[in-house]
């Protein structure tokens, strides 16, 4: 298994033997197999661990497991804990997404202190198959059932190729202890139900459905990508800008085929989700209809649907005082400063020369007139022009971003940062931000 492990490591290329790693490291099964095979193969890492207190003792034991477990190896240890029922509760979402929130959040900040250059988590293919069928269920499209990723900006996940009874042999074999999370065996969790119930029958009929699965997921990824480039050219030929928002002409809309995908890829950008009242608007001819999103409306003219912007915070500033660690909006970004001046090429990462900013910097949306001078370029250009020049959708334009020092724009958040801002060989101290997914 060590040797399947480094091989789908450097197959999938998440990362190298160079790459600092910040291991998510619960105490389960999973997380121990990962560790073991890390440590094995000789890869720089640190543990981190989330103590979300939903458990009573049983979350301190876990702690203190993995803090063993740190010593064993020799390896730094982090540690955080968590109310996570205040959380759901004030932020009215569930546990799990609590949990998740902030985990993500928690495990992002000790990686940019430590300089990590990625955060491994350790899914495995039965999460994969499980996160398939968790989809289906939900209803997501295609684009839900090509369920986890095994690399997402700073998140890798090595154990991929493995199954579950794969990790369970490799742990027993080499004597490994873990901890057992006592809330696995209820199936009030969808995802507890589908491995304790649903995959167990479906075995009985196919114990190969593993493989399956996995198979079909590929499919699926490659036939997504031919999906979205068809979608993204007719969305691009119909959808015209207006001085409120956009405008679609019905005779082009109607044109597409199979029209109702076209309008969930469409409308559900916009937060619209019953695409069938919309396709029976068109179907009717219902002109002066209006339907709304929680920030848009969609009004049905005779040729024309107009789409309008209602959100009434759009012009709102937020600022980011020089202490500030992270935001959760409008966009969820994580900041830091760093005295090592070593620049990172991922586009949802500016780094910026620290003494050349303005505190407390601002984060707006854009506006026409909007210019700033992009990396690399010594003039000024208008942000709708630099739109064009990189071929941003109308999509994918409402949502951009800008980070400002004073008046000035210091990064085209997601895209590019001012090149008056950016790091040199004079750069004392930078200040680094950075987009989380």
């Amino acid at each position: 298994m060590i040797d399947s492990c480094l091989q789908y490591i450097n197959e999938n290329k998440l990362f190298d033997k160079n790459s600092k790693i910040l291991l998510a490291l619960s105490g389960g099964i999973d997380s121990v197999c990962l560790a073991d095979l890390l440590f094995r193969l000789g890869y720089n890492m640190e543990f981190a661990h989330c103590n979300f207190n939903l458990r009573g003792q049983e979350s301190e034991d876990d702690q203190d497991f993995v803090e063993q477990l740190s010593l064993k190896y020799k390896i730094p240890f982090h540690t955080v804990s968590f109310d996570t029922i205040d959380y759901a509760k004030k932020n009215k979402i569930s546990i799990q997404m609590a949990a998740r929130e902030q985990r993500y959040y928690w495990l992002e900040k000790i990686r940019t202190n430590i300089n990590a250059d990625f955060i491994a988590v350790a899914h495995n293919l039965d999460d994969n198959i499980e996160t398939f069928f968790i989809n289906i269920i939900r209803g997501s499209g295609i684009k839900g059932m090509l369920a986890i990723q095994n690399k997402y900006h700073f998140i890798v996940r090595p154990l991929m190729f493995s199954a579950r009874n794969e990790i369970v042999a490799y742990v027993v074999s080499n004597d490994l202890k873990f901890r057992e999370d006592s809330s696995n065996i209820s199936d009030k969790y969808l995802r507890n139900n589908i491995r304790h119930n649903i995959i167990p029958l479906i075995k009985n009929i196919n114990p190969s459905i593993g493989k399956t699965i996995t198979k079909e997921i590929s499919v699926l990824t490659n036939i997504n990508s031919i999906y979205k480039s068809s979608v993204d050219h007719a969305i691009k030929d119909i959808l015209e800008t207006t001085e409120k928002g956009f405008k679609i002409h019905i005779k082009k809309i109607n044109s597409l085929s199979p029209l109702k995908p076209y309008l969930y890829e469409i409308f559900s950008s916009y937060g619209f989700t019953d695409i069938e009242s919309i396709y029976d608007i068109l179907e009717c001819s219902i002109s002066g209809k209006k339907v709304f999103s929680n920030s848009h409306i969609l009004l049905f003219d005779r040729e024309y649907i107009f789409i309008e912007n209602i959100e009434k915070k759009n012009n709102e500033e937020f600022q980011v005082p020089r202490d500030l660690s992270n935001i959760k909006r409008p966009l969820k970004i994580n900041f830091s400063f760093s005295e090592s001046v070593l620049i990172n090429k991922e586009k949802n990462i500016a780094c910026f020369d620290f003494d050349k900013l303005k505190f407390p910097l601002k984060i707006r949306k854009w506006q026409l007139g909007d210019k700033f001078c992009p990396l690399g370029m010594s003039s000024f250009k208008k942000l709708s022009d630099f739109f064009i020049d990189i071929k941003l959708d109308v999509f994918s334009k409402e949502k951009v971003f800008l980070l400002c020092s004073g008046m000035k724009i210091i990064w085209v958040v997601g895209y590019r940062i001012d090149d008056r801002f950016k790091v040199t060989s004079k750069t004392k101290k930078m200040y680094i931000a950075n987009l989380l997914e």
